[in-house]
């Protein structure tokens, strides 16, 4: 398994909405696995916002629409 980096500065509002996301679940979380979860919504964040901040055109299609 790979290690996680320490969470952002960022961290306290992530592990509070780990912690809201668990419970409306109903799922038990240790406090490692919630700060794996908020380090891991804090990279998504950033890779969502640096994509947001890239202009894209209509032949920039990332992926074919899948037709079964």
């Amino acid at each position: 398994m790979h290690d996680t980096p320490a969470p952002s500065a960022d961290a306290p509002s992530y592990i509070d909405m780990v912690r809201c996301a668990a419970a409306q679940l109903d799922l038990a979380l240790a406090d490692d696995a919630m700060q794996r979860v908020a380090a891991q919504w804090s990279r998504l964040q950033a890779m969502a916002s640096t994509l947001t901040q890239e202009p894209l055109g209509i032949a920039d299609e990332p992926a074919p629409v899948f037709t079964p």
